[in-house]
């Protein structure tokens, strides 16, 4: 089966939506203030303009900023190894006879509502860590100080709400027997763990050990990137203004977030209410599009317009070279890639053309473009390296007094 190669709908700063271009449904109308209204329904096409129209830029090329240079470090290392370590730990019977808090137990239990066993309420050399919450009520909490030979009447409560409803509100009896109380193993970092852990590729810990090192080099390389290039669009930002947004550009993209999410509702099993109230702990689906709306106003389309206007600015247009550029970044960034011929084969594509089918043509000129001028931008931008980071440049898009869509970026750090 073809793996499916989807857009990164949440991506920050210079980029919006990806899937714009893709297709959406959802038609939303819009007051004044740009609050939504109404169901997404419909096909909502993206409104032309020019991005200059709407945007003020300041000096942009040689930008000044600060930002955190990572680097790799013993203590990365050593954490490294003990999480890899801790990942393949083994539990093991131990001498331990009586249970107590946060022991790993085995047990074998069969659950009987009302003397009657019922469908998944019984099991067998099941491994039970008391005190993590994995069963309900005070299930785990009825074995403590019990003995390993025991036999044990745990009596709970189902939950009303519990998910099945022939068992949801009853009251049940597990009869537990305590088979053994086991102790973590975790294994020692040597050349036999190492040689099995990699299925030979590697073979000695030396070996393996410039492994981890190239790992975490790479790791601070790109964290560094990453904070230069926010310390960058920041700076960049905060010498800009953003003066009100096309007609059609807030129902726009609200279209294409409840699109989205309807998407993985659907996905999922379930209408849109139900998914964004059950799954993602909103009261409410006007609660979820507020949120959205206030996204929307004042991050979205804000950073959206200064990245146009940076495009029609320097007159990028979208190039072979560009495009193959964004898409060798896009491989890289969302999908772990490096080499973009494998990252084509993995998703069933077969060249450039076959990529901007699958996103849409004019989301990845648009989004090629933009990430050629930040890299532009970037590349002119007067660095200064620091070990920790430094908040004081952090900005903030508000809407103006008046209440109007005319935008405005300042500093948070007063002296700015």
């Amino acid at each position: 089966m073809k793996k499916m190669l989807i857009g990164a709908l949440a991506v920050t700063m210079a980029f919006s939506f990806a899937v714009t271009g893709c297709g959406s449904s959802g038609s939303e109308s819009a007051d004044a203030s740009g609050n939504a209204s109404g169901d997404a329904s419909g096909d909502v096409e993206k409104p032309e303009y020019d991005a200059l129209d709407y945007v003020t830029l300041g000096d942009y090329m040689g930008v000044e900023v600060t930002a955190v240079k990572y680097e790799a470090t013993q203590d990365d290392y050593d954490e490294y190894v003990q999480d890899l370590l801790e990942g393949e730990v083994e539990y093991v019977e131990s001498d331990k006879t009586t249970v107590e808090d946060g022991d790993m137990v085995n047990i074998d239990y069969v659950g009987t509502i009302d003397g009657e066993e019922f469908d998944g309420g019984s099991s067998e050399d099941y491994d039970l860590e008391i005190g993590s919450g994995s069963f309900i009520d005070d299930f785990e909490d009825q074995l403590i100080g019990s003995s390993v030979g025991d036999t044990v009447e745990v009596n709970i409560t189902f939950p009303d709400d519990y998910y099945d409803e022939d068992t949801a509100g009853k009251d049940a009896v597990f009869t537990c027997t305590i088979n053994s109380i086991k102790e973590e193993q975790i294994p020692e970092y040597t050349d036999d763990f190492v040689n099995e852990y990699t299925g030979g590729e590697y073979t000695t810990t030396a070996d393996y050990d410039e492994y981890i090192w190239d790992e975490l080099e790479s790791e601070a390389r790109s964290n560094t990137d990453d904070a230069v290039d926010e310390a960058v669009k920041d700076a960049v930002y905060a010498v800009c203004e953003v003066n009100g947004q096309p007609d059609g550009l807030f129902e726009y993209y609200f279209a294409q977030y409840r699109s989205y999410y309807e998407t993985y509702a659907e996905n999922y099993g379930y209408d849109l209410e139900t998914f964004v109230t059950s799954l993602m702990g909103y009261e409410s689906l006007d609660e979820l599009d507020e949120e959205m709306t206030t996204d929307i106003n004042e991050t979205i389309i804000p950073e959206l317009l200064v990245s146009e206007a940076l495009v029609e600015a320097e007159g990028i247009e979208p190039t072979d070279e560009i495009i193959n550029n964004y898409i060798a970044w896009y491989a890289s960034y969302y999908y772990g890639y490096d080499n973009v011929d494998e990252f084509y084969s993995a998703y069933g594509l077969e060249d450039a053309d076959a990529f901007a089918d699958a996103l849409g043509e004019e989301t990845v000129n648009n989004e090629a473009c933009q990430l050629e001028v930040w890299s532009m931008i970037t590349e002119n931008a007067i660095i200064t390296y620091t070990e920790e980071a430094d908040e004081s440049g952090d900005y903030e898009i508000v809407l103006d007094e008046s209440g109007d869509s005319d935008y405005e970026v300042i500093y948070d750090d007063e002296d700015e």
